[in-house]
């Protein structure tokens, strides 16, 4: 499934199972790779992140607040009952549906615009064309609208241009 992927899509990947695992997640989610996706040098991606106001703290916050809300939903919070931080994984996280599902999705981006190799923009692609679960919940937490910032990942990809 990788084999497309070139080393710096694969490092962005790596990242994001070192960010599900000090949070605590049993599996790497696709909001852990947008949160991997937050420090990625691509001019690409980080220009398009920073524009719309969505460094890591930013993700972490809007993931903070979507988890206060949904432990709302079912009158808990965390400050109330003294819950404590999740505590960081001693082994790799797995694989969730939703990362999964992401990587097809970057894999779709690619070869739609006749790309070569999916880079960390597809990526950033495959996660904000998720249609429900956590990343359009915590973009709408973040105040970002995932379709117009979907808009302009594509845009610089155009202007980018494919990696020869």
């Amino acid at each position: 499934m990788f084999e497309r992927f070139p080393a710096r899509s694969r490092k962005v990947l790596e990242r994001a199972r070192r960010e599900a695992a000090v949070l605590g997640s049993q599996d790497l989610q696709a909001e852990h790779i947008l949160l991997a996706l937050t420090s990625d040098p691509d001019p690409v991606v980080a220009g398009v992140l920073a524009e719309a106001g969505l460094d890591r703290e930013a993700v972490l916050r809007a993931l903070d607040a979507q988890e206060e809300a949904a432990l709302a939903t079912v009158g808990v919070s965390r400050a109330a009952f003294g819950l404590p931080p999740a505590r960081p994984l001693r082994r790799e996280p797995g694989w969730a549906t939703t990362s999964k599902q992401a990587l097809v999705r970057a894999q779709r981006s690619a070869a739609a615009r006749r790309d070569r190799s999916i880079r960390p923009a597809h990526l950033l692609l495959g996660v904000l064309h998720a249609e429900a679960g956590a990343v359009p919940r915590l973009l709408a937490f973040a105040g970002v609208d995932g379709v117009e910032l979907t808009t302009r990942v594509e845009a610089a990809l155009d202007r980018a241009g494919s990696p020869k």
